[in-house]
């Protein structure tokens, strides 16, 4: 079952280090990002809660994060971003040396080794978890218990519609992109639709709609260079019904769409 999902961009921009002393200029976008995802994985302890007995929060703390340890009153996050299905193992240290500069992004769990070969989308999404444990340390587990994947297209739907099925809570951190062809800044050549594109997509998620989102057009972001029509299946699927959705940022300052939103849980 959801209860909550952020959705963020995947640049490796975001990482600040990465940026030297042009990083303040994605600050505004980096504070977007952390607030959704701070908010999805507190919805989620917050869901913990409602069926953890524990009677401290220490208690409550450790048992967070054992997805198959208590059947439906279990919680987990998924972090899903494009690509060839497969899962990954993310817990452990990230480094961005590969972008330039070795930023080392530390481990989620003390003496796991570091996976080679991380699409960027995961790094990306490993350094937002290192912002948030930072700034909220009872949110270490769920990072050090979450599931990193990349799908794309029909195994999107698949994914989606197991994680709707199961008994589990989940908290979704979805990283996409938008067109890559706004204006002379763009990494390939500029797109007169680039923008329309991005803003429908805005649109949809600003409406928390499953419906509104589906209809998003798969070939036309293909052919803008946009990732998120590869992974919103998974959030069309796992919803299963409206959200309250907010856009809490969009923008190409470099040429590329990138939105933070979020989707919610409704209140019963």
């Amino acid at each position: 079952m959801l209860v909550s999902a952020a959705v963020v961009p995947g640049p490796p921009a975001f990482v600040a280090e990465l940026m030297g002393s042009a990083a303040h200029e994605l600050d505004d976008l980096r504070q977007a990002a952390d607030q959704v995802v701070s908010r999805a994985l507190s919805d989620l302890l917050a869901a913990a809660a409602d069926f953890l007995s524990a009677e401290s929060e220490s208690d409550l703390n450790a048992g967070l994060g054992l997805a198959s340890a208590s059947g439906s009153d279990s919680v987990q996050l998924v972090v899903v971003g494009p690509g060839k299905p497969r899962e990954y193992d993310a817990a452990g240290p990230v480094t961005f040396a590969g972008f330039g500069r070795d930023v080392v992004v530390p481990t989620l769990v003390e003496g796991r080794r570091g996976e080679r070969g991380l699409p960027t989308p995961i790094m990306v999404a490993r350094y937002l978890a290192s912002r948030d444990v930072a700034a909220h340390a009872a949110h270490v587990d769920l990072w050090a218990s979450a599931r990193w994947i990349t799908t794309s297209g029909v195994d999107a739907s698949v994914l989606g519609d197991q994680l709707r099925a199961e008994g589990t809570r989940v908290a979704l951190i979805l990283v996409a992109d938008g067109a890559d062809c706004h204006g002379p800044k763009a990494p390939r050549a500029e797109d007169t639709r680039a923008q329309a594109y991005d803003d429908g997509v805005c649109a949809a998620l600003a409406s928390g709609e499953p419906g509104q989102l589906a209809q998003i057009d798969v070939d036309l972001g293909d052919e803008l260079g946009a990732t998120g029509q590869l992974v919103w299946p998974v959030l069309v699927a796992a919803a299963g019904g409206h959200r309250i959705g907010e856009v809490l940022w969009a923008g190409a300052p470099y040429g590329v769409g990138w939105a933070v939103a979020s989707w919610r849980k409704p209140d019963d």
